[in-house]
């Protein structure tokens, strides 16, 4: 027969047991909910500023953001290729609206988070003052894919609106993405190229800038949407809230954007 005694020591080592199983499961769930990780597709202009964000939301909530890089049109592919991704950064508004049409990403996530800038930029001094002069002196002039890059297509806009298209389209060079286009600038395959503003102040500024005035192309909006088959949609959501804070946006204003909230 046991005494009183020992019936207490049992119990005791029981419930010790059992809250050590408890803290354990606690330990493991938080651990887990710690080490939830987020897939972006971004569009190749917001590079830099995706960096130092998705570094910032990592600090500020233990959750870790895992980046994929591209042109938007390519990144669009993927996604209607069941890309395993969580949220498409585009550089346009047109793919993220064409994958809530297609049920890929959630109607009510949709969000300009960014309006992109178009620069003119060449590593030797510019040879006039007068964009259409400097346009029309250049040897080599690179610009994104038009079909793929929303850049490209305001490069087409502007070159069209100063009625030199036609002119010059045999000195034009593409790249598939503005990375590329900027990239043919830097190696002087081009001697001039349409980047985006955020890519020169990106990279140290040097070489010689002129800023395209807004009025020759369409505001290039950059928008962003959670897909369907994420299966972190809460985190999701913390994440696209976070990319339309206010402080966030004033980050992104230092990167050469123009702020979703101006």
């Amino acid at each position: 027969m046991q005494s009183k005694a020992s019936k207490e020591t049992k119990s005791r080592f029981l419930f010790r047991h059992l809250a050590t199983l408890f803290s354990l499961f606690f330990i493991f769930t938080s651990t887990s909910s710690l080490a939830a990780e987020l897939n972006l597709a971004v569009a190749s202009n917001f590079i830099s500023p995706i960096k130092q964000l998705a570094a910032d939301f990592e600090q500020e909530t233990g959750h870790s953001i895992q980046l994929s890089f591209g042109s938007s049109g390519k990144l669009f592919a993927q996604i209607n290729n069941q890309a395993p991704y969580d949220i498409f950064l585009s550089a346009d508004t047109t793919k993220p609206k064409a994958l809530i049409k297609k049920q890929l990403a959630l109607p009510d996530s949709f969000q300009v988070y960014a309006r992109g800038q178009l620069a003119l930029w060449s590593l030797k001094p510019l040879n006039s003052s007068d964009l259409k002069q400097v346009l029309l002196n250049s040897r080599r002039i690179a610009i994104a894919n038009p079909k793929l890059a929303p850049y490209g297509k305001a490069a087409k806009e502007t070159l069209q609106n100063l009625t030199v298209w036609d002119v010059l389209k045999k000195k034009i060079v593409q790249g598939e993405n503005i990375g590329q286009t900027y990239q043919f600038v830097y190696s002087q395959n081009a001697d001039i190229g349409f980047v985006a503003f955020s890519q020169v102040l990106a990279t140290n500024p040097q070489g010689w800038t002129m800023p395209i005035p807004r009025s020759l192309y369409s505001e290039i909006n950059q928008a962003a949407v959670i897909l369907t088959r994420s299966k972190r949609i809460e985190l999701a959501q913390s994440f696209m809230a976070f990319l339309i804070r206010p402080d966030t946006q004033d980050k992104i204003a230092t990167f050469g954007y123009a702020s979703e909230l101006e």
